[in-house]
């Protein structure tokens, strides 16, 4: 059956959606037998769907090169992979099958999306746990719908599931990146509402929180130029007291201290079950010790290796080099994995260490928003700076962005929202010949997209 971006059947999805909780709220378990015509009827049901929704997000991050945490950080100047070179040098090839997949699995997981929140408006259940469910899925839904128009500009906007899988029924236009941002900040605002601060029970922790929803916002907000609304809800995550800055930088990395004071909200991960690709993408090829070994995403650039100030602890905890001086991330590193691909350690979206630098972006340069930045730079056992320091203020915010998140998948985004792509690349790209303008800082509508859906355009400087 063909269709823009959901090439799959509805059966089929209802058949994965069923979920076994045992021991982790996202250990899934499919099930062949599954009684379709009877599914969705409890309250169990509809928080299978919604953990079938959080499975679906995570693959946009932790698959394969297609994966957001591959395409975004490898077109800045942090991390390069030969392998991939188009989106590494901006090659206008809008053919090359990572970008199909990339939006296809954005789309997917929109889907689970708005299946389960349709479905958990006709379920017999308590309101305040319906509430609370539709606010996940529609956190889930901002953040794909936030990838989504800062990578492609406007973007088919779908908030509810076709009365059809027929490919007229879902053959949606572009909807222009204003209504796309509408749609993301309503659903964080839903979400901020209906989400709890915290969890008490074990085996849900690691869902979504009326702090990540805020905090998301906070980006969004500062992403569309909104500082003083991002000031208002970043000082609500900062006042909460529900996080910290972990007092040791390594502790933040630590596979033990996942889902610790210091994260918003992180991918989770469970080995042998659910296990994390990570240690092995981002480690280089000929990285020593890691079982299955590495596969060279996301290698550290000669900038990103000079970025860091004498003395700053980070880097050491940040990355590595190999037997031929190929720098590669350590953050995601688990000394007690056994067999590649399945480590147990996390991967952060969002954490408080962010939040304290995008609240010092919102505010403006200031005594405050110094101070800010200080409580980064003081774990990383750095002097402070203040408006004598050397650069402008967003020239120093953005540094410390990028040492202190380096390997994130926040740089490109960063380089965007300051206003110093093109510059900072141009700069990053001169060795190779390589001069970007305005088309190049969106990614093209895949080929694949565009073949199903004749409603589709392409963006500009693509063929």
């Amino acid at each position: 059956m063909k269709a823009l971006y959901y090439q799959f059947s509805l059966s089929f999805l209802l058949l994965i959606v069923v979920v076994g909780c045992k021991d982790d709220f996202l250990d899934l378990a499919p099930v062949s037998n599954a009684n379709v015509e009877n599914f969705y009827k409890t309250a169990e049901d509809i928080n299978n769907a919604v953990i079938a929704a959080y499975k679906f997000h995570k693959n946009i991050y932790a698959t394969d090169f297609s994966s957001q945490s591959v395409l975004d950080e490898i077109r800045s100047d942090n991390t390069t992979m030969v392998q991939i070179d188009v989106v590494d040098r901006f090659i206008r090839d809008s053919g090359k099958e990572w970008w199909g997949w990339s939006w296809d699995k954005s789309y997917r997981a929109i889907y689970l999306c708005n299946i389960a929140m349709e479905k958990a408006t006709g379920v017999t259940m308590d309101d305040g746990l319906r509430n609370r469910y539709i606010a996940e899925v529609r956190f889930l839904r901002a953040i794909t719908y936030f990838e989504l128009v800062r990578n492609f500009g406007d973007v088919p906007l779908v908030t509810e599931t076709p009365a059809s899988l027929e490919a007229e029924a879902v053959q949606i236009p572009r909807t222009p990146t204003s209504e796309v941002y509408s749609q993301i900040v309503n659903d964080l605002l839903f979400a901020e509402e209906n989400l709890p601060l915290q969890y008490s029970e074990e085996e849900n922790i690691g869902r979504a929180t009326k702090g990540a929803a805020q905090g998301i916002l906070g980006k969004v907000y500062l992403t569309l130029g909104q500082k003083e609304e991002a000031e208002t809800v970043l000082r609500e995550v900062v006042n909460s007291g529900v996080y910290q800055l972990l007092e040791d930088y390594a502790a933040v990395w630590d596979v033990n201290n996942d889902n610790s004071e210091e994260i918003l909200f992180e991918l989770q991960f469970k080995s042998t079950t659910d296990g994390s690709p990570f240690p092995n993408n981002f480690a280089s090829i000929n990285a020593e010790n890691i079982p299955g070994g590495g596969r060279g995403y996301n290698l550290a650039t000669e900038d990103l290796v000079n970025a860091y100030e004498s003395g700053d602890i980070r880097k050491e905890l940040t990355m590595t080099s190999d037997l031929n001086g190929i720098y590669y991330t350590i953050k995601f590193s688990d000394p007690n994995m056994s067999v590649g691909f399945d480590s147990e350690k996390n991967f952060p979206i969002l954490r408080y260490a962010d939040v304290l630098l995008l609240l010092a972006e919102a505010i403006g340069e200031s005594p405050e928003a110094y101070d800010l930045i200080n409580q980064v730079r003081q774990r990383a056992k750095l002097d402070p700076i203040g408006s004598a320091s050397p650069g402008t203020f967003e020239e120093k915010l953005l540094q410390e962005r990028r040492v202190e998140l380096a390997f994130e998948n926040h740089r490109w985004h960063d380089l965007l929202r300051f206003g110093v792509a093109i510059e900072v690349m141009n700069d990053h790209l001169a060795p190779l010949g390589i001069t970007l303008n305005e088309n190049d800082l969106l990614m093209p509508i895949p080929q694949t997209a565009l073949v199903t859906n004749p409603r589709l355009e392409q963006n500009p400087g693509y063929n």
